[in-house]
């Protein structure tokens, strides 16, 4: 028996070995698609979520180091093991697995330390809360706005659910989508239903895409909103002197742009008061429109091409006027920027420079980078930089 026992447990060995390598199989294209330039948006977005969920990809990684462990030590007594390729192989496994684990490891222990400087209590157990593309259960009304050019402008509005005490006028968050010429409104309703919850009304607003040659409709609507939403505040038990404009990439740049400029310097694009939010929150938005996208190793030249042919086209003496920079000045509206490390598109050291701009002019301000996250990680509702941004925008929205 003992005699049979030898013979059979090399493939034990084997077995592990081939896991180890399965789980190498796994890793390594998913770090491809977090660390090496990607030929489409569609990758990159794989890429994103490789980071968003790295701690998924670090437990697989330290089963493949057990596993090439296993395979790859000796019997006790001298019984048969692997051949002498066999456990270079595993030698060599075992550390794709480990520096595999490293760079998962990474991402977590950043944000962990973000979180820690910011005293947000991150959350294990709601890591894996899927997405913000859902939010089992939609708006309270969808409602034209505006009919402006032939076109319908609408916008969503999320109350609080019926389980949550309410007590007298809300405060208002408008929510500003990012850039996507069909994009509708409330793309992330995760978002809209917990900022719903938090004991605001949310209207998520719809606006035309950049027109090339036109830099203020788009902003323009975003004002045109606002206008509507304190004519129609008491309809919806909302305040229309507690006002905050947020968005996330296009739609941040589209908040500071409509929340630093007054109505003679950038009309509402139809006929509605001038409204001055009270603060605005904006996620990785451009604050310098005239400051271009610099060369990143991740940013391949076809999503560059991509990226430069849906920027629109504007005069050259128009960008400057295009940039909410141009409207720094003492009085502004408190302003929370949330930014992400490792985002190719809005640079970290561009909104850096708009946060020191901010600062030398005396307005209230707020920065918080999130090391290693990408553009567009609130898409991630249980990751890290989601739990530490939520964990923010309450305090900054409670702090007024």
């Amino acid at each position: 028996m003992a005699d049979q026992h030898k013979e059979r447990r090399p493939w034990g060995r084997r077995l592990a070995l081939a896991g180890a390598g399965l789980f190498a199989a796994i890793l390594l294209p998913g770090a491809a698609t977090a660390l090496l330039p990607m030929p489409s948006l569609e990758l990159w977005a794989i890429g994103l979520l490789v980071l968003e969920f790295s701690l998924v990809f670090a437990a697989v990684a330290v089963a493949g180091v057990v596993l090439a462990v296993i395979a790859r030590r000796r019997r006790p007594g001298g019984g048969r093991g692997l051949s002498a390729g066999g456990r270079r192989m595993a030698a060599v496994l075992g550390a794709v697995n480990a520096a595999m684990l490293v760079a998962a490891l990474l991402p977590a222990v950043s944000a962990w330390g973000t979180a820690r400087k910011h005293g947000v209590p991150l959350s294990l157990a709601g890591y894996l809360d899927g997405l913000s593309t859902s939010a089992g259960r939609g708006p309270e009304e969808t409602i034209r706005y505006a009919r402006v050019g032939g076109e319908d402008l609408m916008l969503d509005v999320w109350r609080p659910a019926a389980t949550v005490p309410v007590a007298g006028r809300l405060p208002v968050v408008v929510n500003v989508h990012g850039g996507a010429e069909d994009a509708p409104q409330s793309p992330f309703p995760r978002w809209d239903a917990w900022l719903a919850d938090s004991g605001h009304v949310v209207f998520d607003v719809d606006y035309r895409f950049f027109r090339p040659y036109d830099w203020k409709s788009s902003p323009g609507d975003v004002k045109c909103a606002l206008g509507w939403v304190v004519r129609n505040a008491e309809r919806y038990g909302a305040d229309p002197t507690r006002i905050t404009l947020m968005g996330q990439s296009a739609g941040g740049y589209l908040s500071l742009l409509a929340a630093f400029t007054t109505a003679a310097e950038l009309p509402p694009s139809c006929d509605v008061p001038e409204v001055k939010p009270t603060a605005v929150v904006s996620w990785f938005g451009p604050g310098d429109a005239t400051a271009e996208i610099p060369s990143a190793f991740r940013l391949s030249e076809a999503v560059r091409r991509l990226l430069a042919e849906e920027t629109w086209p504007l005069a050259e003496e128009d960008w400057e006027r295009a940039s909410p920079s141009t409207y720094i000045r003492p009085g502004l509206p408190r302003t929370l920027l949330i930014q992400g490390g490792r985002d190719i598109l809005q640079p970290a050291e561009h909104t850096r420079a708009f946060a020191a701009r901010l600062a030398d002019a005396g307005v209230r301000h707020e920065l918080v980078e999130i090391p290693y996250a990408d553009h567009q990680f609130d898409l991630v509702w249980g990751g890290f930089g989601s739990q530490i941004a939520r964990h923010v925008i309450r305090g900054f929205l409670s702090g007024g």
